[in-house]
């Protein structure tokens, strides 16, 4: 057992002195499966100010570790799995149309969406739904809140197909 460390150590401990090799320094392999590499660079987010050496080795070691046996896995389906079963542009570019849908209603409802919930506002919604439920008034806030924010997805997602529709964007067959 302390043979095996004493090895890490000496295999690791060159990848332990971080010492901003990142800065056009040279960013070497630290392991290669099937022709991909794992940079120095790359173990990085896995070390942090403060860590004592026994651990930034362990971290280190756990993060190479999963690195291989991912890039394994990752080699058997691909060379098990037919050229039909590994296109996945279409998926791809769904996934990437909604993630930036996301980030485009989240920034709007950043700059639109009024947070602020009088007490006024939560009397009225407790007034108008006291006899169908006992809520407090962080829970109405909250309630208060996604009404609106899907109020505002709503208006966002019908003000731009009216814009669409005035400009003839699109034609339906």
């Amino acid at each position: 057992m302390r043979i095996k460390l004493a090895i890490g150590l000496i295999v690791l401990l060159p990848l332990l002195s971080c010492n901003n090799s990142n800065n056009g320094g040279d960013n070497r392999a630290v392991a290669s499966v099937y022709g991909k590499y794992l940079y120095q660079s790359d173990l990085q987010s896995v070390l942090y100010e403060g860590i004592s050496p026994a651990d930034s080795l362990v971290r280190t070691k756990a993060f190479i570790d999963e690195w291989i046996r991912r890039q394994l896995i990752l080699h058997q389906a691909e060379t098990t799995l037919d050229e039909s079963e590994l296109d996945f542009s279409k998926q791809l570019e769904e996934y990437r149309n909604s993630l930036v849908i996301y980030k485009y209603e989240a920034i709007m409802l950043e700059q639109n969406l009024d947070t602020n919930v009088s007490e006024e506002d939560i009397a009225k919604y407790i007034q108008r739904n006291s006899p169908k439920h006992e809520l407090d008034d962080e829970t109405v806030r909250y309630i208060i809140l996604n009404m609106r924010r899907k109020a505002l997805i709503e208006k966002m997602h019908n003000s731009l197909y009216n814009k669409a529709m005035k400009e003839r964007v699109f034609v339906i067959y």
